[in-house]
């Protein structure tokens, strides 16, 4: 029987389901904008290191090899483009992510400033603090852009390698912010007692990152980590020689080259983490969309011969929910059996996406975090005029003075500011 002759009861029990696959099939598409984002986030790093080493000890060798970044990163972006451009032409599945599609116009935004800097790095024109900056705005506005999608994903699978992916690039990223703040002080001889605040404020906030990832990663990424940082000893030997020095006791400038090695060695071999979290994500949104269609076929066959066993069209081989043969049509022509195996599989549905739905608030922990630690870095920037950078280390400073975590830190400037 079509779809359409069923009863009204059956019919919307099967758009219940054709309603799931859709979001499943819409959010395969955002977990492949989040793959190209991560592509491109990593580029962007790569070319933010170099671009910082060369504008504080320029090299020729170094401008060449900027140069051949620059335009890596410039292709990556113009394929993430591409897509993007997909994507807007595509308002089927755009509904209800006008949160994530605002992101995605200010990360562009952010992308055509990269021109002008590229401009200005290659020229020597700005200080490497300068160029650091904005590199890292870039970057920060793409890292939105993930948080948005994993903030927009309704099945707990995917939403879990979405936060793992989301707080591992999060920590990346802090560690490329400690590699250039390590490249300017190490170039220096010493580190200012700003710089070593820095320091310990980054490999802080890479641990909670990290962590938070190793709570939500599992099997090869995880691993994959695991042996990464066991690898971690000769970085860890170098902060420790930063936090030592002083104008009065300086180390070797060429130290900063080391360093830099070092932590572009590390951060290469994360780009390996994010990739099998990427294959994750595609595998995952592949099983979730096949099963979802199988039991969409499944479901759509069954109540077919319920809504013909009803009208007395085939009397015979009907199946209830707990596969027992219905063998004749009763007499009234439903009958309680196939009635309460009607309601069973509604209920079954609606208990599968309750579940679903406290799935989805514990791994959604970690992004509750994330926004309140937002939101109280925007109150101080509109309360004390700070910038984003600003506001994130006073937030910083408070946690590490007070022995507590950033997102308690958080709480209570919320409280204090949100009602000014």
């Amino acid at each position: 029987m079509a779809e359409r002759h069923m009863p009204p009861p059956l019919r919307f029990l099967l758009a219940a389901r054709r309603s799931e696959l859709h979001g499943l099939e819409a959010l395969a598409g955002t977990c492949e904008l989040v793959v190209r984002v991560s592509a491109l986030v990593h580029a962007l790093q790569k070319e933010r290191g170099y671009s910082n080493l060369t504008l504080c000890g320029p090299q020729e060798r170094l401008l060449q090899t900027l140069a051949g970044l620059s335009e890596e990163a410039a292709g990556v972006e113009a394929d993430a483009r591409r897509f993007l451009d997909g994507l807007a032409a595509d308002t089927a599945h755009s509904s209800g992510k006008a949160r994530l599609l605002n992101c995605i116009a200010f990360a562009l935004f952010r992308l055509d400033e990269l021109p002008a800097l590229r401009r200005q790095v290659r020229d020597q024109s700005l200080p490497a603090a300068e160029a650091d900056a904005r590199f890292t705005q870039v970057i920060g506005s793409l890292l939105a852009v993930v948080f948005e999608a994993a903030d927009s994903a309704l099945d707990p699978g995917v939403t879990r390698i979405l936060v793992a992916l989301l707080n591992f690039m999060q920590g990346k990223e802090l560690s490329g912010q400690e590699r250039a703040c390590g490249v300017m002080g190490f170039t220096a001889g010493f580190f200012t007692d700003a710089q070593k605040a820095r320091m310990l404020g980054l490999a802080a906030n890479q641990g909670r990152s990290f962590d938070i990832y190793a709570q939500y990663a599992e099997g090869e990424a995880l691993q994959c980590w695991e042996r990464i940082q066991q690898q971690g000893q000769p970085v860890q030997r170098m902060r420790e020689m930063a936090q030592h020095t002083a104008a009065a006791q300086r180390v070797d400038g060429a130290l900063a080259e080391l360093w830099f090695d070092l932590y572009t060695a590390r951060i290469d071999a994360m780009r390996e983490v994010e990739s099998l979290l990427a294959r994750a994500l595609a595998q995952q949104c592949e099983r979730r969309i096949a099963e979802t269609r199988q039991e969409l076929d499944d479901r759509r066959l069954l109540l077919s011969r319920y809504a013909d066993h009803a009208s007395g069209r085939a009397p015979s081989m009907v199946f209830s929910v707990q596969s027992r043969l219905l063998d004749a049509p009763p007499p009234d022509g439903v009958g309680s059996e196939l009635e309460r195996s009607i309601l069973d599989m509604m209920r079954e549905q609606t208990l599968r996406m309750q579940r679903t739905d406290d799935a989805l608030s514990s791994v959604r922990g970690a992004l509750e975090e994330k926004k309140r630690i937002d939101r109280a870095k925007l109150l101080l920037i509109s309360q004390y005029g700070l910038t984003e950078q600003a506001a994130h280390e006073r937030l910083q400073r408070a946690a590490m003075d007070g022995g507590l975590s950033l997102s308690d830190v958080a709480r209570q400037v919320i409280g204090q500011l949100a009602g000014n």
